[in-house]
């Protein structure tokens, strides 16, 4: 992020700044940016329920990408709403893969299927590695740096979240996953 009046990264501006120090830590610790992205295209399985529930949604949609023969690209979950908010009951998920552009969707094997495009614009971003079940203090920690010290207006996009490596393969303390937050 550059801060106009000064034209510098934010990273070299905190350590410029001796009395900016926990600042400093919380940026390292999570290694946050700010970066555009592209619309991206998905098919997905909408979930509406406790976020840690979603898992069901991703093996079913892992079994018709399976058997389809899917040109998948990446895994995402898209989170619409603020578990701190929303009662577990509510919550509003969904299970993707990213797909071409040009992916027709044909075949959808008796699922409740959607094609959608999480919208592109800019977003803060960090990196998690690490077991899905510990994923919520980061969230927070991620979510109250970006509103707090770093001063940014999360938008109405829902956030998301892309798993790098396979879960069914990989240990647990290995997974990698990417957070994204929209903001304005």
């Amino acid at each position: 992020m550059k801060l106009p009046e000064h034209g510098v990264i934010l990273s070299q501006y905190v350590l410029a700044k001796p009395h900016l120090l926990a600042l400093r830590s919380i940026i390292y610790a999570m290694n946050i940016q700010f970066i555009q992205l592209p619309p991206i295209r998905v098919v997905m399985i909408r979930h509406t329920g406790p976020y840690d529930q979603l898992a069901e949604a991703f093996q079913r949609l892992s079994g018709w990408v399976d058997s389809q023969n899917v040109p998948s690209k990446r895994w995402i979950g898209i989170y619409w709403d603020n578990p701190q908010e929303t009662p577990a009951h509510q919550l509003r998920s969904a299970a993707c893969v990213e797909v071409p552009l040009d992916f027709q969707l044909l075949n959808r094997g008796d699922l409740p299927l959607d094609r959608h495009e999480i919208a592109g614009g800019e977003y803060a971003t960090t990196r998690y590695i690490g077991p899905y079940d510990k994923l919520e203090p980061v969230w927070t920690e991620f979510i109250e740096t970006v509103v707090g010290p770093l001063a940014r207006r999360i938008s109405q996009n829902p956030a998301f979240e892309v798993y790098v490596n396979d879960p069914g393969n990989t240990p647990a303390e290995q997974l990698i996953t990417e957070l994204y937050m929209p903001v304005e």
